[in-house]
């Protein structure tokens, strides 16, 4: 296990927050607190872990309707916030494409200026540039 602290950087103090990270090794299986630990996260049979507060969590969620329902319900949600940031990559990269797309075909047409380019297909000046070096 390995514990680190947040710092600035800069000044080389601790950020002072008291926040902790935490890495766990989750193969270790160890006759302490921590190897059991990670045998209780990757087991799937509630009676066989070693800690009652998580074995009996872990059986509500399982073998409970209140339990199941509280899952369902979470994972639907996760997928939710999966669905949600998924489309907003995909709506920047389709952006993106476009506005690249555009500048090209502008630059292939040779009849604009390359600061004119940057602003009427939304990329920076520097961008243009380096598209314009690649298509060379």
């Amino acid at each position: 296990m390995y514990v680190f602290d947040r710092m600035d950087r800069t000044s080389g103090l601790d950020f002072g927050d008291g926040a902790h990270v935490v890495y766990a090794n989750g193969t270790w299986r160890g006759n302490d607190d921590l190897g059991r630990l990670m045998h209780d996260f990757n087991c799937s049979d509630p009676s066989d872990m070693n800690f009652d507060v998580l074995s009996k969590q872990v059986y509500k969620f399982k073998n409970s309707e209140e339990g199941r329902h509280y899952m369902c319900e979470a994972m639907e949600r996760i997928e939710a916030r999966g669905e949600a940031r998924g489309e907003a990559r995909g709506e920047a990269r389709g952006k993106r494409e476009t506005m690249l797309a555009t500048a090209k075909r502008m630059i292939e047409s040779g009849m604009l200026a390359v600061k004119d380019i940057a602003r009427f297909s939304g990329l920076s000046l520097a961008q243009v540039k380096k598209l314009q070096a690649e298509m060379a």
